[in-house]
């Protein structure tokens, strides 16, 4: 049984000494002197919140690209609007707005005199969230299309 306490050194045995003058090291340095550690950001610094502008002229140059000079052709209706959502998505990604996801929606319609209603409703932070939408019309369609960017928590 004592061959067993032989073998440990005096290095792995606990000191009063030791452990005084580590509890003496932190009381040395004020809390002035120490760095913060980085802690975890709620909500987008100024400079991160969602930009409005850049996106719809994203929207704005995608959709008249796409539409212009068209009229209303009911085959490819799909077509278009999967194709603006589509490149809208991937020109807001480039963006890089930090942990924001965005939703495309797009609506095409044919003039025809008639009013369109649409309504939308979700969970909505209105200090960090954002959305911005256009109309695009020629003499024969209107485009509707609204980007929305939640920020994720």
């Amino acid at each position: 049984m004592d061959d067993e306490y032989d073998e440990i050194g005096p290095e792995d045995a606990i000191s009063p000494v030791a452990s005084t003058s580590e509890q003496e090291k932190p009381s040395q340095c004020s809390h002035d002197s120490i760095l913060p550690i980085n802690s975890y950001q709620i909500k987008p610094s100024l400079q991160e919140k969602f930009k409005e502008i850049p996106v719809k002229e994203i929207i704005r140059n995608t959709v008249s690209s796409v539409l212009s000079g068209k009229s209303y052709e009911p085959e490819n209706i799909k077509k278009w609007t999967i194709n603006i959502a589509n490149e809208i998505n991937e020109k807001v990604k480039e963006l890089q707005m930090k942990r924001y996801k965005h939703i495309v929606q797009v609506i095409i319609g044919e003039m025809r005199g008639a009013g369109v209603k649409s309504g939308v409703r979700c969970l909505w932070d209105s200090d960090v969230d954002g959305y911005t939408s256009e109309i695009f019309m020629n003499e024969s369609i209107f485009c509707i299309t609204t980007v929305f960017a939640v920020y994720l928590y």
